[in-house]
């Protein structure tokens, strides 16, 4: 009677979290511009779902600082001035420092060679410019790092901070040339942590991190000024 119950339950909850990743991967990869006014009643015709369905994702969204809601104005698409990028980069790379000094002090050679391969999947989705498909395995990288390096804190801050990290990432990328720099940056990196060079490794990725939030804050910057659109 139970399984039964569960499975009655059970294609709701996906078709929720279907709608919530169709959503938010269309604020990260910039389908819905900063400033769309995400409304109820089009949302639910457009992915098939309840109102009450639509509200629970709006709140998954707005918990994840993708989406704003005020009085009398609905749900928008968030837009992040160059100081809050420039904050969330600055706090990427202390925390980005301190899971590769540490997965660099503690990882074994498998661990190691474990997030070597992650990169190499990265490098090959770099070389075909597949954007999405690289910043879900940055996302795998990164959580490799903090399986290894075991932060709880660092953890919770990144998860935290994830989406809008993908959605500067997407930014960040569309800078002529940032791909392929990156993919270099990360294979110094690589190669530190390959050498157990703890410190190397930590001002390497840092450095990488600030290249990154340069060419995002150049695109923010190039970028015209959001205005309200309807979805």
């Amino acid at each position: 009677m139970l399984a039964g119950a569960l499975a009655a339950l059970e294609p709701p909850v996906l078709v929720r979290q279907q709608a919530f990743e169709t959503i938010r991967d269309a604020i990260v990869d910039g389908r819905l511009a900063p400033g769309t006014r995400l409304v109820e009643r089009e949302l639910c015709q457009a992915l098939g779902i309840s109102r009450a369905s639509v509200r629970e994702v709006i709140r998954r969204l707005e918990a994840e600082r993708l989406v704003s809601v005020a009085p009398r104005r609905g749900p928008t698409v968030m837009t992040l001035s160059a100081k809050e990028a420039a904050e969330i980069y600055e706090v990427r790379a202390m925390l980005e420092s301190l899971l590769i000094r540490r997965f660099t002090a503690v990882a074994s050679e498998a661990e190691v060679e474990g997030l070597c391969a992650i990169f190499a999947e990265v490098r090959r989705a770099a070389a075909a410019e597949a954007v999405p498909e690289i910043v879900g395995l940055m996302l795998r990288f990164n959580a490799h790092l903090v399986a290894v390096a075991d932060h709880a804190l660092a953890r919770d801050l990144l998860a935290q901070l994830n989406a809008r990290i993908n959605w500067l990432r997407v930014r960040a990328m569309a800078v002529p040339g940032r791909i392929a720099a990156s993919i270099e940056e990360l294979s110094a990196v690589l190669a530190a942590v390959r050498a157990r060079d703890a410190e190397t490794a930590a001002r390497l990725i840092a450095e990488s991190v600030g290249r990154a939030r340069d060419a995002a804050l150049r695109q923010l910057a190039e970028a015209p000024p959001p205005r309200e659109r309807r979805r």
